[in-house]
């Protein structure tokens, strides 16, 4: 199985995954420290207000548009979970899925609620607008970073980490922006995602870039490195790159018969727990908070109390930064 093949609704894996996994009765003890969530997604089933604008091929936009309308991951469900389960604040990340780069709903809810949610909007990395969206965002709705994704073009390159991106990188730069990044493809794809990932975080040293889903590794192809490519774990020695341990991940994992705890052990053994921060996914990913937060838990059980806390809430809370980081 390919890890890094995520359709734009990752939930129609995750329904095929969850399904493989026990349902066991978890209690609802709370973790010792407050966890941060960076990988939540919010969505209304209020179209008249918040049209629908989905990114996603049609089979999938018309699932995630009726699952919006029958279950809608607004501030209050998703609060409602986080507190049921210790989780103190965390990212909203925009969801191309149901809104695609109409950044509305977000900043809308984040500026409501900006003691819980932090948001990390989504725009075309290479349109001519894309460097004054950002600064404005910034400034006005205090987002604290942008997201990319994407498949290769013809050419193999990437164009969110191409020259036509550059106008874009150099105001997230100059903000102090995370940009996160959804590199998509094959392992040769990826590996030249992540060696133009490495030049880039010198070429823009003050933009904290993060790898959703650790750039999809491949433990059935690599599984001496646990699907790490060489390009992957070169990007070790760089300062600002970061990890995102995901619940998609898990159940990837789970799917290709790897546990999670000895993959979430090297992983955190090749970067630091100071470099890896974890998400949910919740609203794509099926499943509820209360599994979310026991998988994430149980796979960090070898690490130590200092490496849990970095991984759940201290790196994440000095990585994402409303309105940026001066440089």
């Amino acid at each position: 199985m390919h890890l890094h093949r995520r359709t734009f609704l990752g939930s129609a894996f995750g329904v095929a995954a969850s399904a493989m996994l026990p349902r066991v009765a978890w209690g609802h003890e709370k973790p010792p420290f407050p966890l941060y969530d960076t990988h939540a997604h919010f969505y209304s089933n209020d179209p008249s207000r918040y049209p629908f604008n989905s990114g996603a091929p049609k089979e999938y936009a018309e699932r995630a548009v009726a699952r919006a309308m029958a279950h809608p991951m607004t501030p209050e469900t998703i609060f409602k979970m986080w507190d049921e389960n210790g989780v103190a604040l965390g990212c909203g990340v925009q969801y191309t899925t149901t809104y695609s780069t109409d950044n509305t709903y977000l900043p809308d809810v984040s500026r409501a609620h900006p003691d819980r949610i932090i948001s990390i909007v989504i725009l075309d990395p290479v349109g001519a607008d894309a460097p004054a969206t950002l600064e404005k965002m910034a400034r006005e709705d205090g987002i604290a970073g942008v997201r990319f994704t994407g498949r290769p073009e013809e050419n193999g390159e990437f164009h969110f980490l191409s020259e036509k991106a550059a106008p874009s990188w150099e105001m997230a730069d100059r903000l102090g922006l995370a940009i996160v990044l959804m590199p998509v493809g094959n392992l040769q794809e990826m590996g030249v995602a992540m060696a133009r990932v490495g030049e880039h975080s010198h070429r823009y040293p003050n933009v904290r870039i993060v790898l959703d889903h650790i750039g999809f590794p491949e433990p059935k192809t690599l599984p001496e490195s646990f699907g790490l490519t060489p390009e992957h774990l070169a990007l070790a020695g760089h300062r600002n790159v970061f990890y995102k341990y995901t619940n998609l991940l898990i159940r990837q994992l789970q799917a290709a018969d790897v546990a999670a705890r000895p993959f979430l052990e090297y992983v955190v053994k090749t970067y630091g727990a100071s470099k890896m921060v974890w998400g949910s996914d919740i609203g794509n990913t099926q499943g509820t908070m209360q599994e979310f937060v026991h998988e994430a838990l149980a796979s960090a059980a070898g690490l130590s109390a200092e490496e849990q806390r970095a991984l759940f809430h201290d790196t994440a809370a000095a990585t994402f930064i409303p309105g940026g980081r001066p440089a």
